[in-house]
């Protein structure tokens, strides 16, 4: 809010202020024209009153006429209620008559117009007689050139003294004039540019209220450009920057999901593979961790059967020395198969590393997990694989340990079928062996 009312003050003076120059300097410009026309006028009228006084007065000086004079004096101070006073001189500067109080001294006697406006106005008219042309047919041309070119000879002065509290009062009411029409067009200046200033902050914060909810995350806001005003293309260019964020963003997020299940698949192909066997395809050393681990806590809590094979290739190694690492991976893939197509599915077959497999029984006790792997001795022994046209036929040897429940360890458990099947290949291999002594079978 703080912020819109900067914006409103800086419109205010941006749009007042070059007016308010502008209504100033008219006014000032029209006062003074006016000031000066004023003068102007009320020179002239002094002017012409000395000039129309002159001009009565010529025959009066002539004839010496004194009481005419003052007469002709005192008849123009009645005439105009600005004349201060009237004096009529002669051509020697004496006095001739005299009307009101005048302060003007004795003009200069040089024939010419003096006007002063000091304190008061004083017009010193000059009076020359009225040169008068004679209808005479026969004074011919040398009489007319004579009098063209005949001096005008000085009768005297009129000099008017008018006060200027008229000017002054015109003066003062141009000056007040003036401040009332600037005061006016300032107020109305003012008002004009707090109504601009106040419609375009209420539309600039129309505006800002939609960049606040999409900087909230709202993308659907839009700005009314139909309420908008003078802003509108700038309203036209906010709502399409915010579907082009929308835009942006839905991309984006399709991106980012597309991203998130790529890794998520990669995830799991990974956790997969970690408990997948690469080349059988059995469950792996990790795998078989885990689900052995859950099946103990199981058999613990409801006092369930729960055993395990512990099988090993015999003479891997010279297979794998003999016909290359190939057919060993065959012989290993081979095996694998055999033992899936005699268990179950709720076993699971592991494969611990090298030629070394592992099978989790639940709910099977030892006699029939002894059982079960007589069956996969006799499946792989009775099988073969074909290499270069020949049947290759390998062996495995089997230990089988039984969970017991006192034995909360899983490695205790594997070492004590590791025994066995230690056992079952030191008493000749091919056959199936029971730890803790147990009997043990053979082909």
């Amino acid at each position: 809010m703080l912020k819109l009312q900067g914006i409103r003050a800086r419109l205010w003076f941006a749009t007042a202020l070059p007016a308010m120059l502008v209504i100033a300097l008219l006014v000032i410009g029209f006062a003074t024209q006016y000031g000066d026309r004023v003068v102007s006028v009320l020179k002239d009228r002094g002017v012409a009153s000395a000039r129309q006084l002159s001009s009565a007065a010529e025959f009066m000086l002539f004839a010496g006429d004194r009481e005419g004079l003052v007469r002709l004096a005192q008849a123009a101070m009645h005439s105009d209620a600005q004349l201060q006073g009237v004096i009529i001189y002669d051509a020697q500067g004496r006095t001739r008559a005299r009307a009101g109080q005048l302060t003007a001294q004795v003009p200069q006697m040089d024939g010419e117009l003096h006007v002063q406006l000091l304190q008061h106005m004083v017009v010193a008219q000059p009076i020359y007689p009225t040169s008068v042309g004679l209808d005479d047919p026969y004074a011919g041309e040398a009489a007319s050139e004579s009098q063209a070119g005949a001096v005008p000879h000085l009768l005297g002065y009129v000099v008017l003294e008018m006060s200027l509290q008229t000017l002054d009062q015109q003066r003062r009411e141009l000056l007040v004039w003036s401040l009332l029409t600037a005061a006016g067009g300032l107020v109305l200046t003012g008002v004009l540019a707090s109504l601009l200033a106040a419609v375009v902050t209420t539309q600039i914060a129309r505006i800002n209220r939609v960049v606040e909810m999409v900087g909230h995350g709202n993308l659907s806001a839009r700005v009314d450009e139909g309420r908008i005003g003078v802003l509108r293309p700038l309203a036209v260019g906010i709502n399409a920057m915010i579907g082009q964020i929308a835009v942006t963003q839905e991309n984006l997020q399709h991106q980012i999901r597309q991203a998130t299940q790529e890794l998520r698949d990669q995830k799991e192909a990974a956790e997969q593979a970690a408990r997948t066997d690469a080349l059988t395809g059995v469950a792996s050393r990790r795998a078989f961790t885990e689900a052995a681990e859950a099946e103990m806590q199981r058999a613990i809590r409801y006092r369930t059967e729960l055993s395990m094979l512990m099988m090993d290739l015999d003479h891997f190694k010279v297979i794998n020395d003999t016909h290359g690492h190939v057919t060993g991976d065959a012989v290993l893939v081979s095996f694998a198969q055999t033992v899936l197509q005699q268990i179950r599915k709720v076993d699971l077959l592991a494969r611990l590393g090298g030629e070394e497999f592992v099978v989790l029984l639940p709910n099977i006790n030892a006699e029939h997990a002894l059982a079960l792997a007589e069956r996969i001795r006799q499946a792989v022994s009775s099988g073969h694989l074909q290499v270069d046209g020949y049947p290759l036929r390998f062996s495995v040897s089997i230990g089988v340990a039984q969970f017991d429940h006192n034995e909360l360890s899983l490695n205790s458990w594997l070492a004590r079928a590791d025994v066995a099947l230690y056992r079952a290949k030191s008493l000749g291999r091919d056959r199936v062996v029971l730890d803790a002594g147990e009997s043990s079978s053979s082909a």
